[in-house]
């Protein structure tokens, strides 16, 4: 006890000096939280679906036809655009499926209130490649993926669920306006997924084919991770995963 108190006084007496030391732990203990954090996400926590090890990403180093823009969605690699993700999707033949999605700024207003957040677009296969089951309702399918402009549907992420409808499974077939779009929610995604993007925790689902309806500022050919950018294709095969 008597040596504690010692401690304290000599603490008092320099103030500058203790409050230096305090800050300096805390921001070592932050940094280090935050790259346990990351580290833990990136490698060591698996997506939360049905077979993590069987998914892998496309890479296809060298120049791409189509209109891309990787500054910003990833590593030009493993970005590709969206006329060559279709062109992907109709040739593959060693995937059980393959899957593209790009986030995109969302604007969406339901009940009279209007909340700004990330979307995320995907192909109608995305869901069934990641072998998710709905929360409620139902996940969006290849139908919802076969004309431009055509399948008005959304399906809510988990968490926007909760925290703006308050998980009222009465939101099934009410509208959501999505970047001035007017959408159905069609269904809620399965509790803890938060989409296959690092860093991106999209609010909403919505089909691909939509891209020019809801991205009204950006090239029909384009597609994006945070402005602009391109398709990220992911796939999981019979066996086991392959590489890259």
């Amino acid at each position: 006890m008597p040596n504690l108190k010692f401690a304290f006084r000599t603490l008092f007496k320099t103030p500058f000096v203790t409050i230096v030391a305090i800050v300096s732990l805390a921001l070592g203990i932050g940094a280090n939280a935050a790259i346990f954090s990351l580290f833990n996400q990136l490698l060591m926590k698996p997506l939360p679906v049905a077979e993590p090890l069987r998914l892998v990403n496309l890479a296809a180093p060298g120049p791409k036809p189509g209109s891309t823009s990787c500054s910003q969605a990833g590593d030009c690699e493993t970005v590709f655009s969206y006329p060559m993700f279709r062109d992907l999707e109709k040739g593959q033949t060693p995937f059980t499926g393959i899957a593209a999605h790009l986030s995109f700024g969302a604007n969406l207003s339901a009940r009279g209130l209007t909340q700004d957040g990330e979307g995320m677009l995907v192909s109608g296969s995305y869901f069934p490649v990641l072998g998710l089951t709905p929360a409620i309702g139902r996940l969006l399918t290849p139908d919802d993926d076969r004309a431009p402009g055509e399948s008005h549907v959304v399906v809510l992420g988990y968490t926007y669920w909760q925290s703006r409808f308050g998980a009222d499974p009465a939101v099934l077939g009410q509208p959501l306006i999505v970047n001035g779009q007017t959408m159905t929610i069609v269904g809620v995604a399965p509790k803890g997924f938060d989409g296959t993007t690092l860093g991106v925790k999209p609010k909403v689902y919505a089909p691909i084919t939509m891209r020019v309806n809801i991205r009204t500022k950006v090239q029909p050919n384009t597609a994006r991770s945070s402005s602009s950018a391109a398709c990220m294709p992911h796939c999981s095969e019979s066996r086991s995963a392959l590489p890259g």
